[in-house]
């Protein structure tokens, strides 16, 4: 099949690209990257705008290339099939993530491929890693997908930035991270991690146009804007300035068609980090609520750290007997809430057991079904350029029944996992 064959069969706008360096005289890396035909005249602009303010020069120049390899196996002992198997079961995931970035002047590219195979040796449902809400370009392929296996690869990265002391517009797939908290951090509104997410070095990118007004010292002014398609285009700002002893922020904006208004505070207080972050959400439904996370983290020896976080959950109601219909919802599956419970509460202990090796062991109960996660993190240095981690998750609390969940941790099977990563 030619490429016109298949840029008519995808519906694709397939355009030829040649990277920015041609101007500062380096050799052209041609290639075909298709993208979705984009579906925000805030794009266009944004990008209009970066070529007309960028004048590059070799005089600042910088390239850098890296490759990371990622090998994982997990180990699920799941007889309550909350996985969608019955009895033991296993993961292979294989990844490999090729990083590129470039800089001229005031003009930083930024370029992540990431491949990945996984491979289950059980009837486990096998998803693209990605699923996104904040993604519309089509930079996501599934090579080929089965019962035991699933190939795909993404551009996780694909930016272009340009900065001045007072002010920096970012264009394409990026990474958008805001809030205070670490574990139930409400204030990410563009996709916090979930809370039982082991491999936290990248979050996942979003297409979106980012403007950043720098306001002075720890002061500064970001403006996101995510188009989406057949709906009303994401549109958030978020304000960062000292107040009083600490850090105060402002969140607001529309999200996924819901209003969102939040604000947060961080301060040291005695040699522990204190924060909370309150955010209300207003639904296109008309319904209204609230969200409130409070936490704290301290070192309390050279090599110790404790967290604690307590996180209410306003949307839900308490009640275990709604979790089925709860986990149906948009806000739950986009993440725009990140239990099923009321109350929930995370604990960690973070030792430095030597310089090669740390342990973390975390807590995290639901107060309202009395379900309980036990999990355990180590990670051990290989090399300058290799680390293995590896971990063991527990759920304790009432069963699923028939795969419906009963209680917020008593589905997670038990998993053992060991991951190593290898950077070039």
């Amino acid at each position: 099949m030619s490429n016109d064959q298949r840029d008519t069969k995808a519906g694709y706008s397939t355009w030829r690209l040649l990277r920015w360096t041609l101007v500062v005289g380096l050799p052209p890396c041609p290639g075909l990257i298709r993208f979705e035909m984009m579906r925000s005249f805030t794009y266009l602009i944004a990008i209009c705008l970066s070529i007309l303010i960028s004048v590059s020069s070799p005089d600042q120049t910088w390239a850098w290339v890296g490759l990371e390899l990622d090998g994982k196996f997990t180990g699920i002992a799941d007889p309550y099939g909350a996985t969608g198997s019955e009895g033991n079961g296993s993961l292979w995931e294989f990844s490999a993530r090729i990083m590129y970035q470039e800089s001229f002047n005031s003009i930083d590219t930024e370029i992540h491929w990431l491949g990945q195979t996984v491979h289950s040796t059980d009837d486990i449902t096998l998803l693209p890693r990605s699923t996104s809400p904040f993604r519309s370009l089509d930079l996501e392929t599934v090579h080929r997908q089965n019962d035991e296996t699933i190939i795909f690869s993404e551009m996780d990265r694909l930016s272009l930035a340009w900065s001045s002391p007072k002010l920096g517009l970012t264009v394409g797939r990026q990474a958008v991270s805001w809030g205070e908290a670490f574990y139930f951090n409400i204030g990410d509104v563009f996709g916090a991690f979930p809370v039982t997410e082991t491999n936290r070095r990248y979050k996942p990118g979003i297409d979106a146009v980012t403007a950043t007004v720098n306001l002075g010292p720890f002061s500064d002014l970001s403006l996101v804007s995510v188009p989406v398609e057949d709906k009303s285009d994401n549109v958030a700002a978020h304000l960062l300035f000292p107040f009083g002893p600490g850090t105060f922020s402002l969140t607001g904006g529309r999200i996924l068609e819901d209003d969102k208004a939040g604000a947060g505070y961080t301060v040291d207080i005695a040699g522990t980090q204190v924060y909370g972050t309150l955010l209300l959400t207003g639904t296109s439904d008309g319904e209204e609520y609230s969200q409130t996370v409070v936490g704290a983290e301290r070192q309390v020896g050279p090599n110790t750290f404790l967290i604690g976080e307590l996180y209410r959950n306003g949307w839900s109601t308490g009640d275990p007997s709604d979790y089925p219909s709860m986990i149906l919802t948009d806000e739950f599956a986009s993440g725009s809430v990140l239990t099923l419970g009321r109350y929930n509460l995370a604990f960690q202990v973070s030792q430095q057991v030597s310089p090669l090796v740390s342990l973390t062991p975390a807590i995290f109960a639901n107060l309202s079904d009395s379900s309980v996660l036990l999990r355990m993190d180590g990670a051990l240095s290989l090399s300058d350029f290799t680390d293995m981690t590896g971990g063991l998750f527990i759920g304790l609390g009432e069963r699923p029944d028939t795969g419906i969940p009963q209680s917020e941790y008593g589905g997670i099977p038990i998993s053992l996992y060991v991951e190593i990563v290898h950077n070039i």
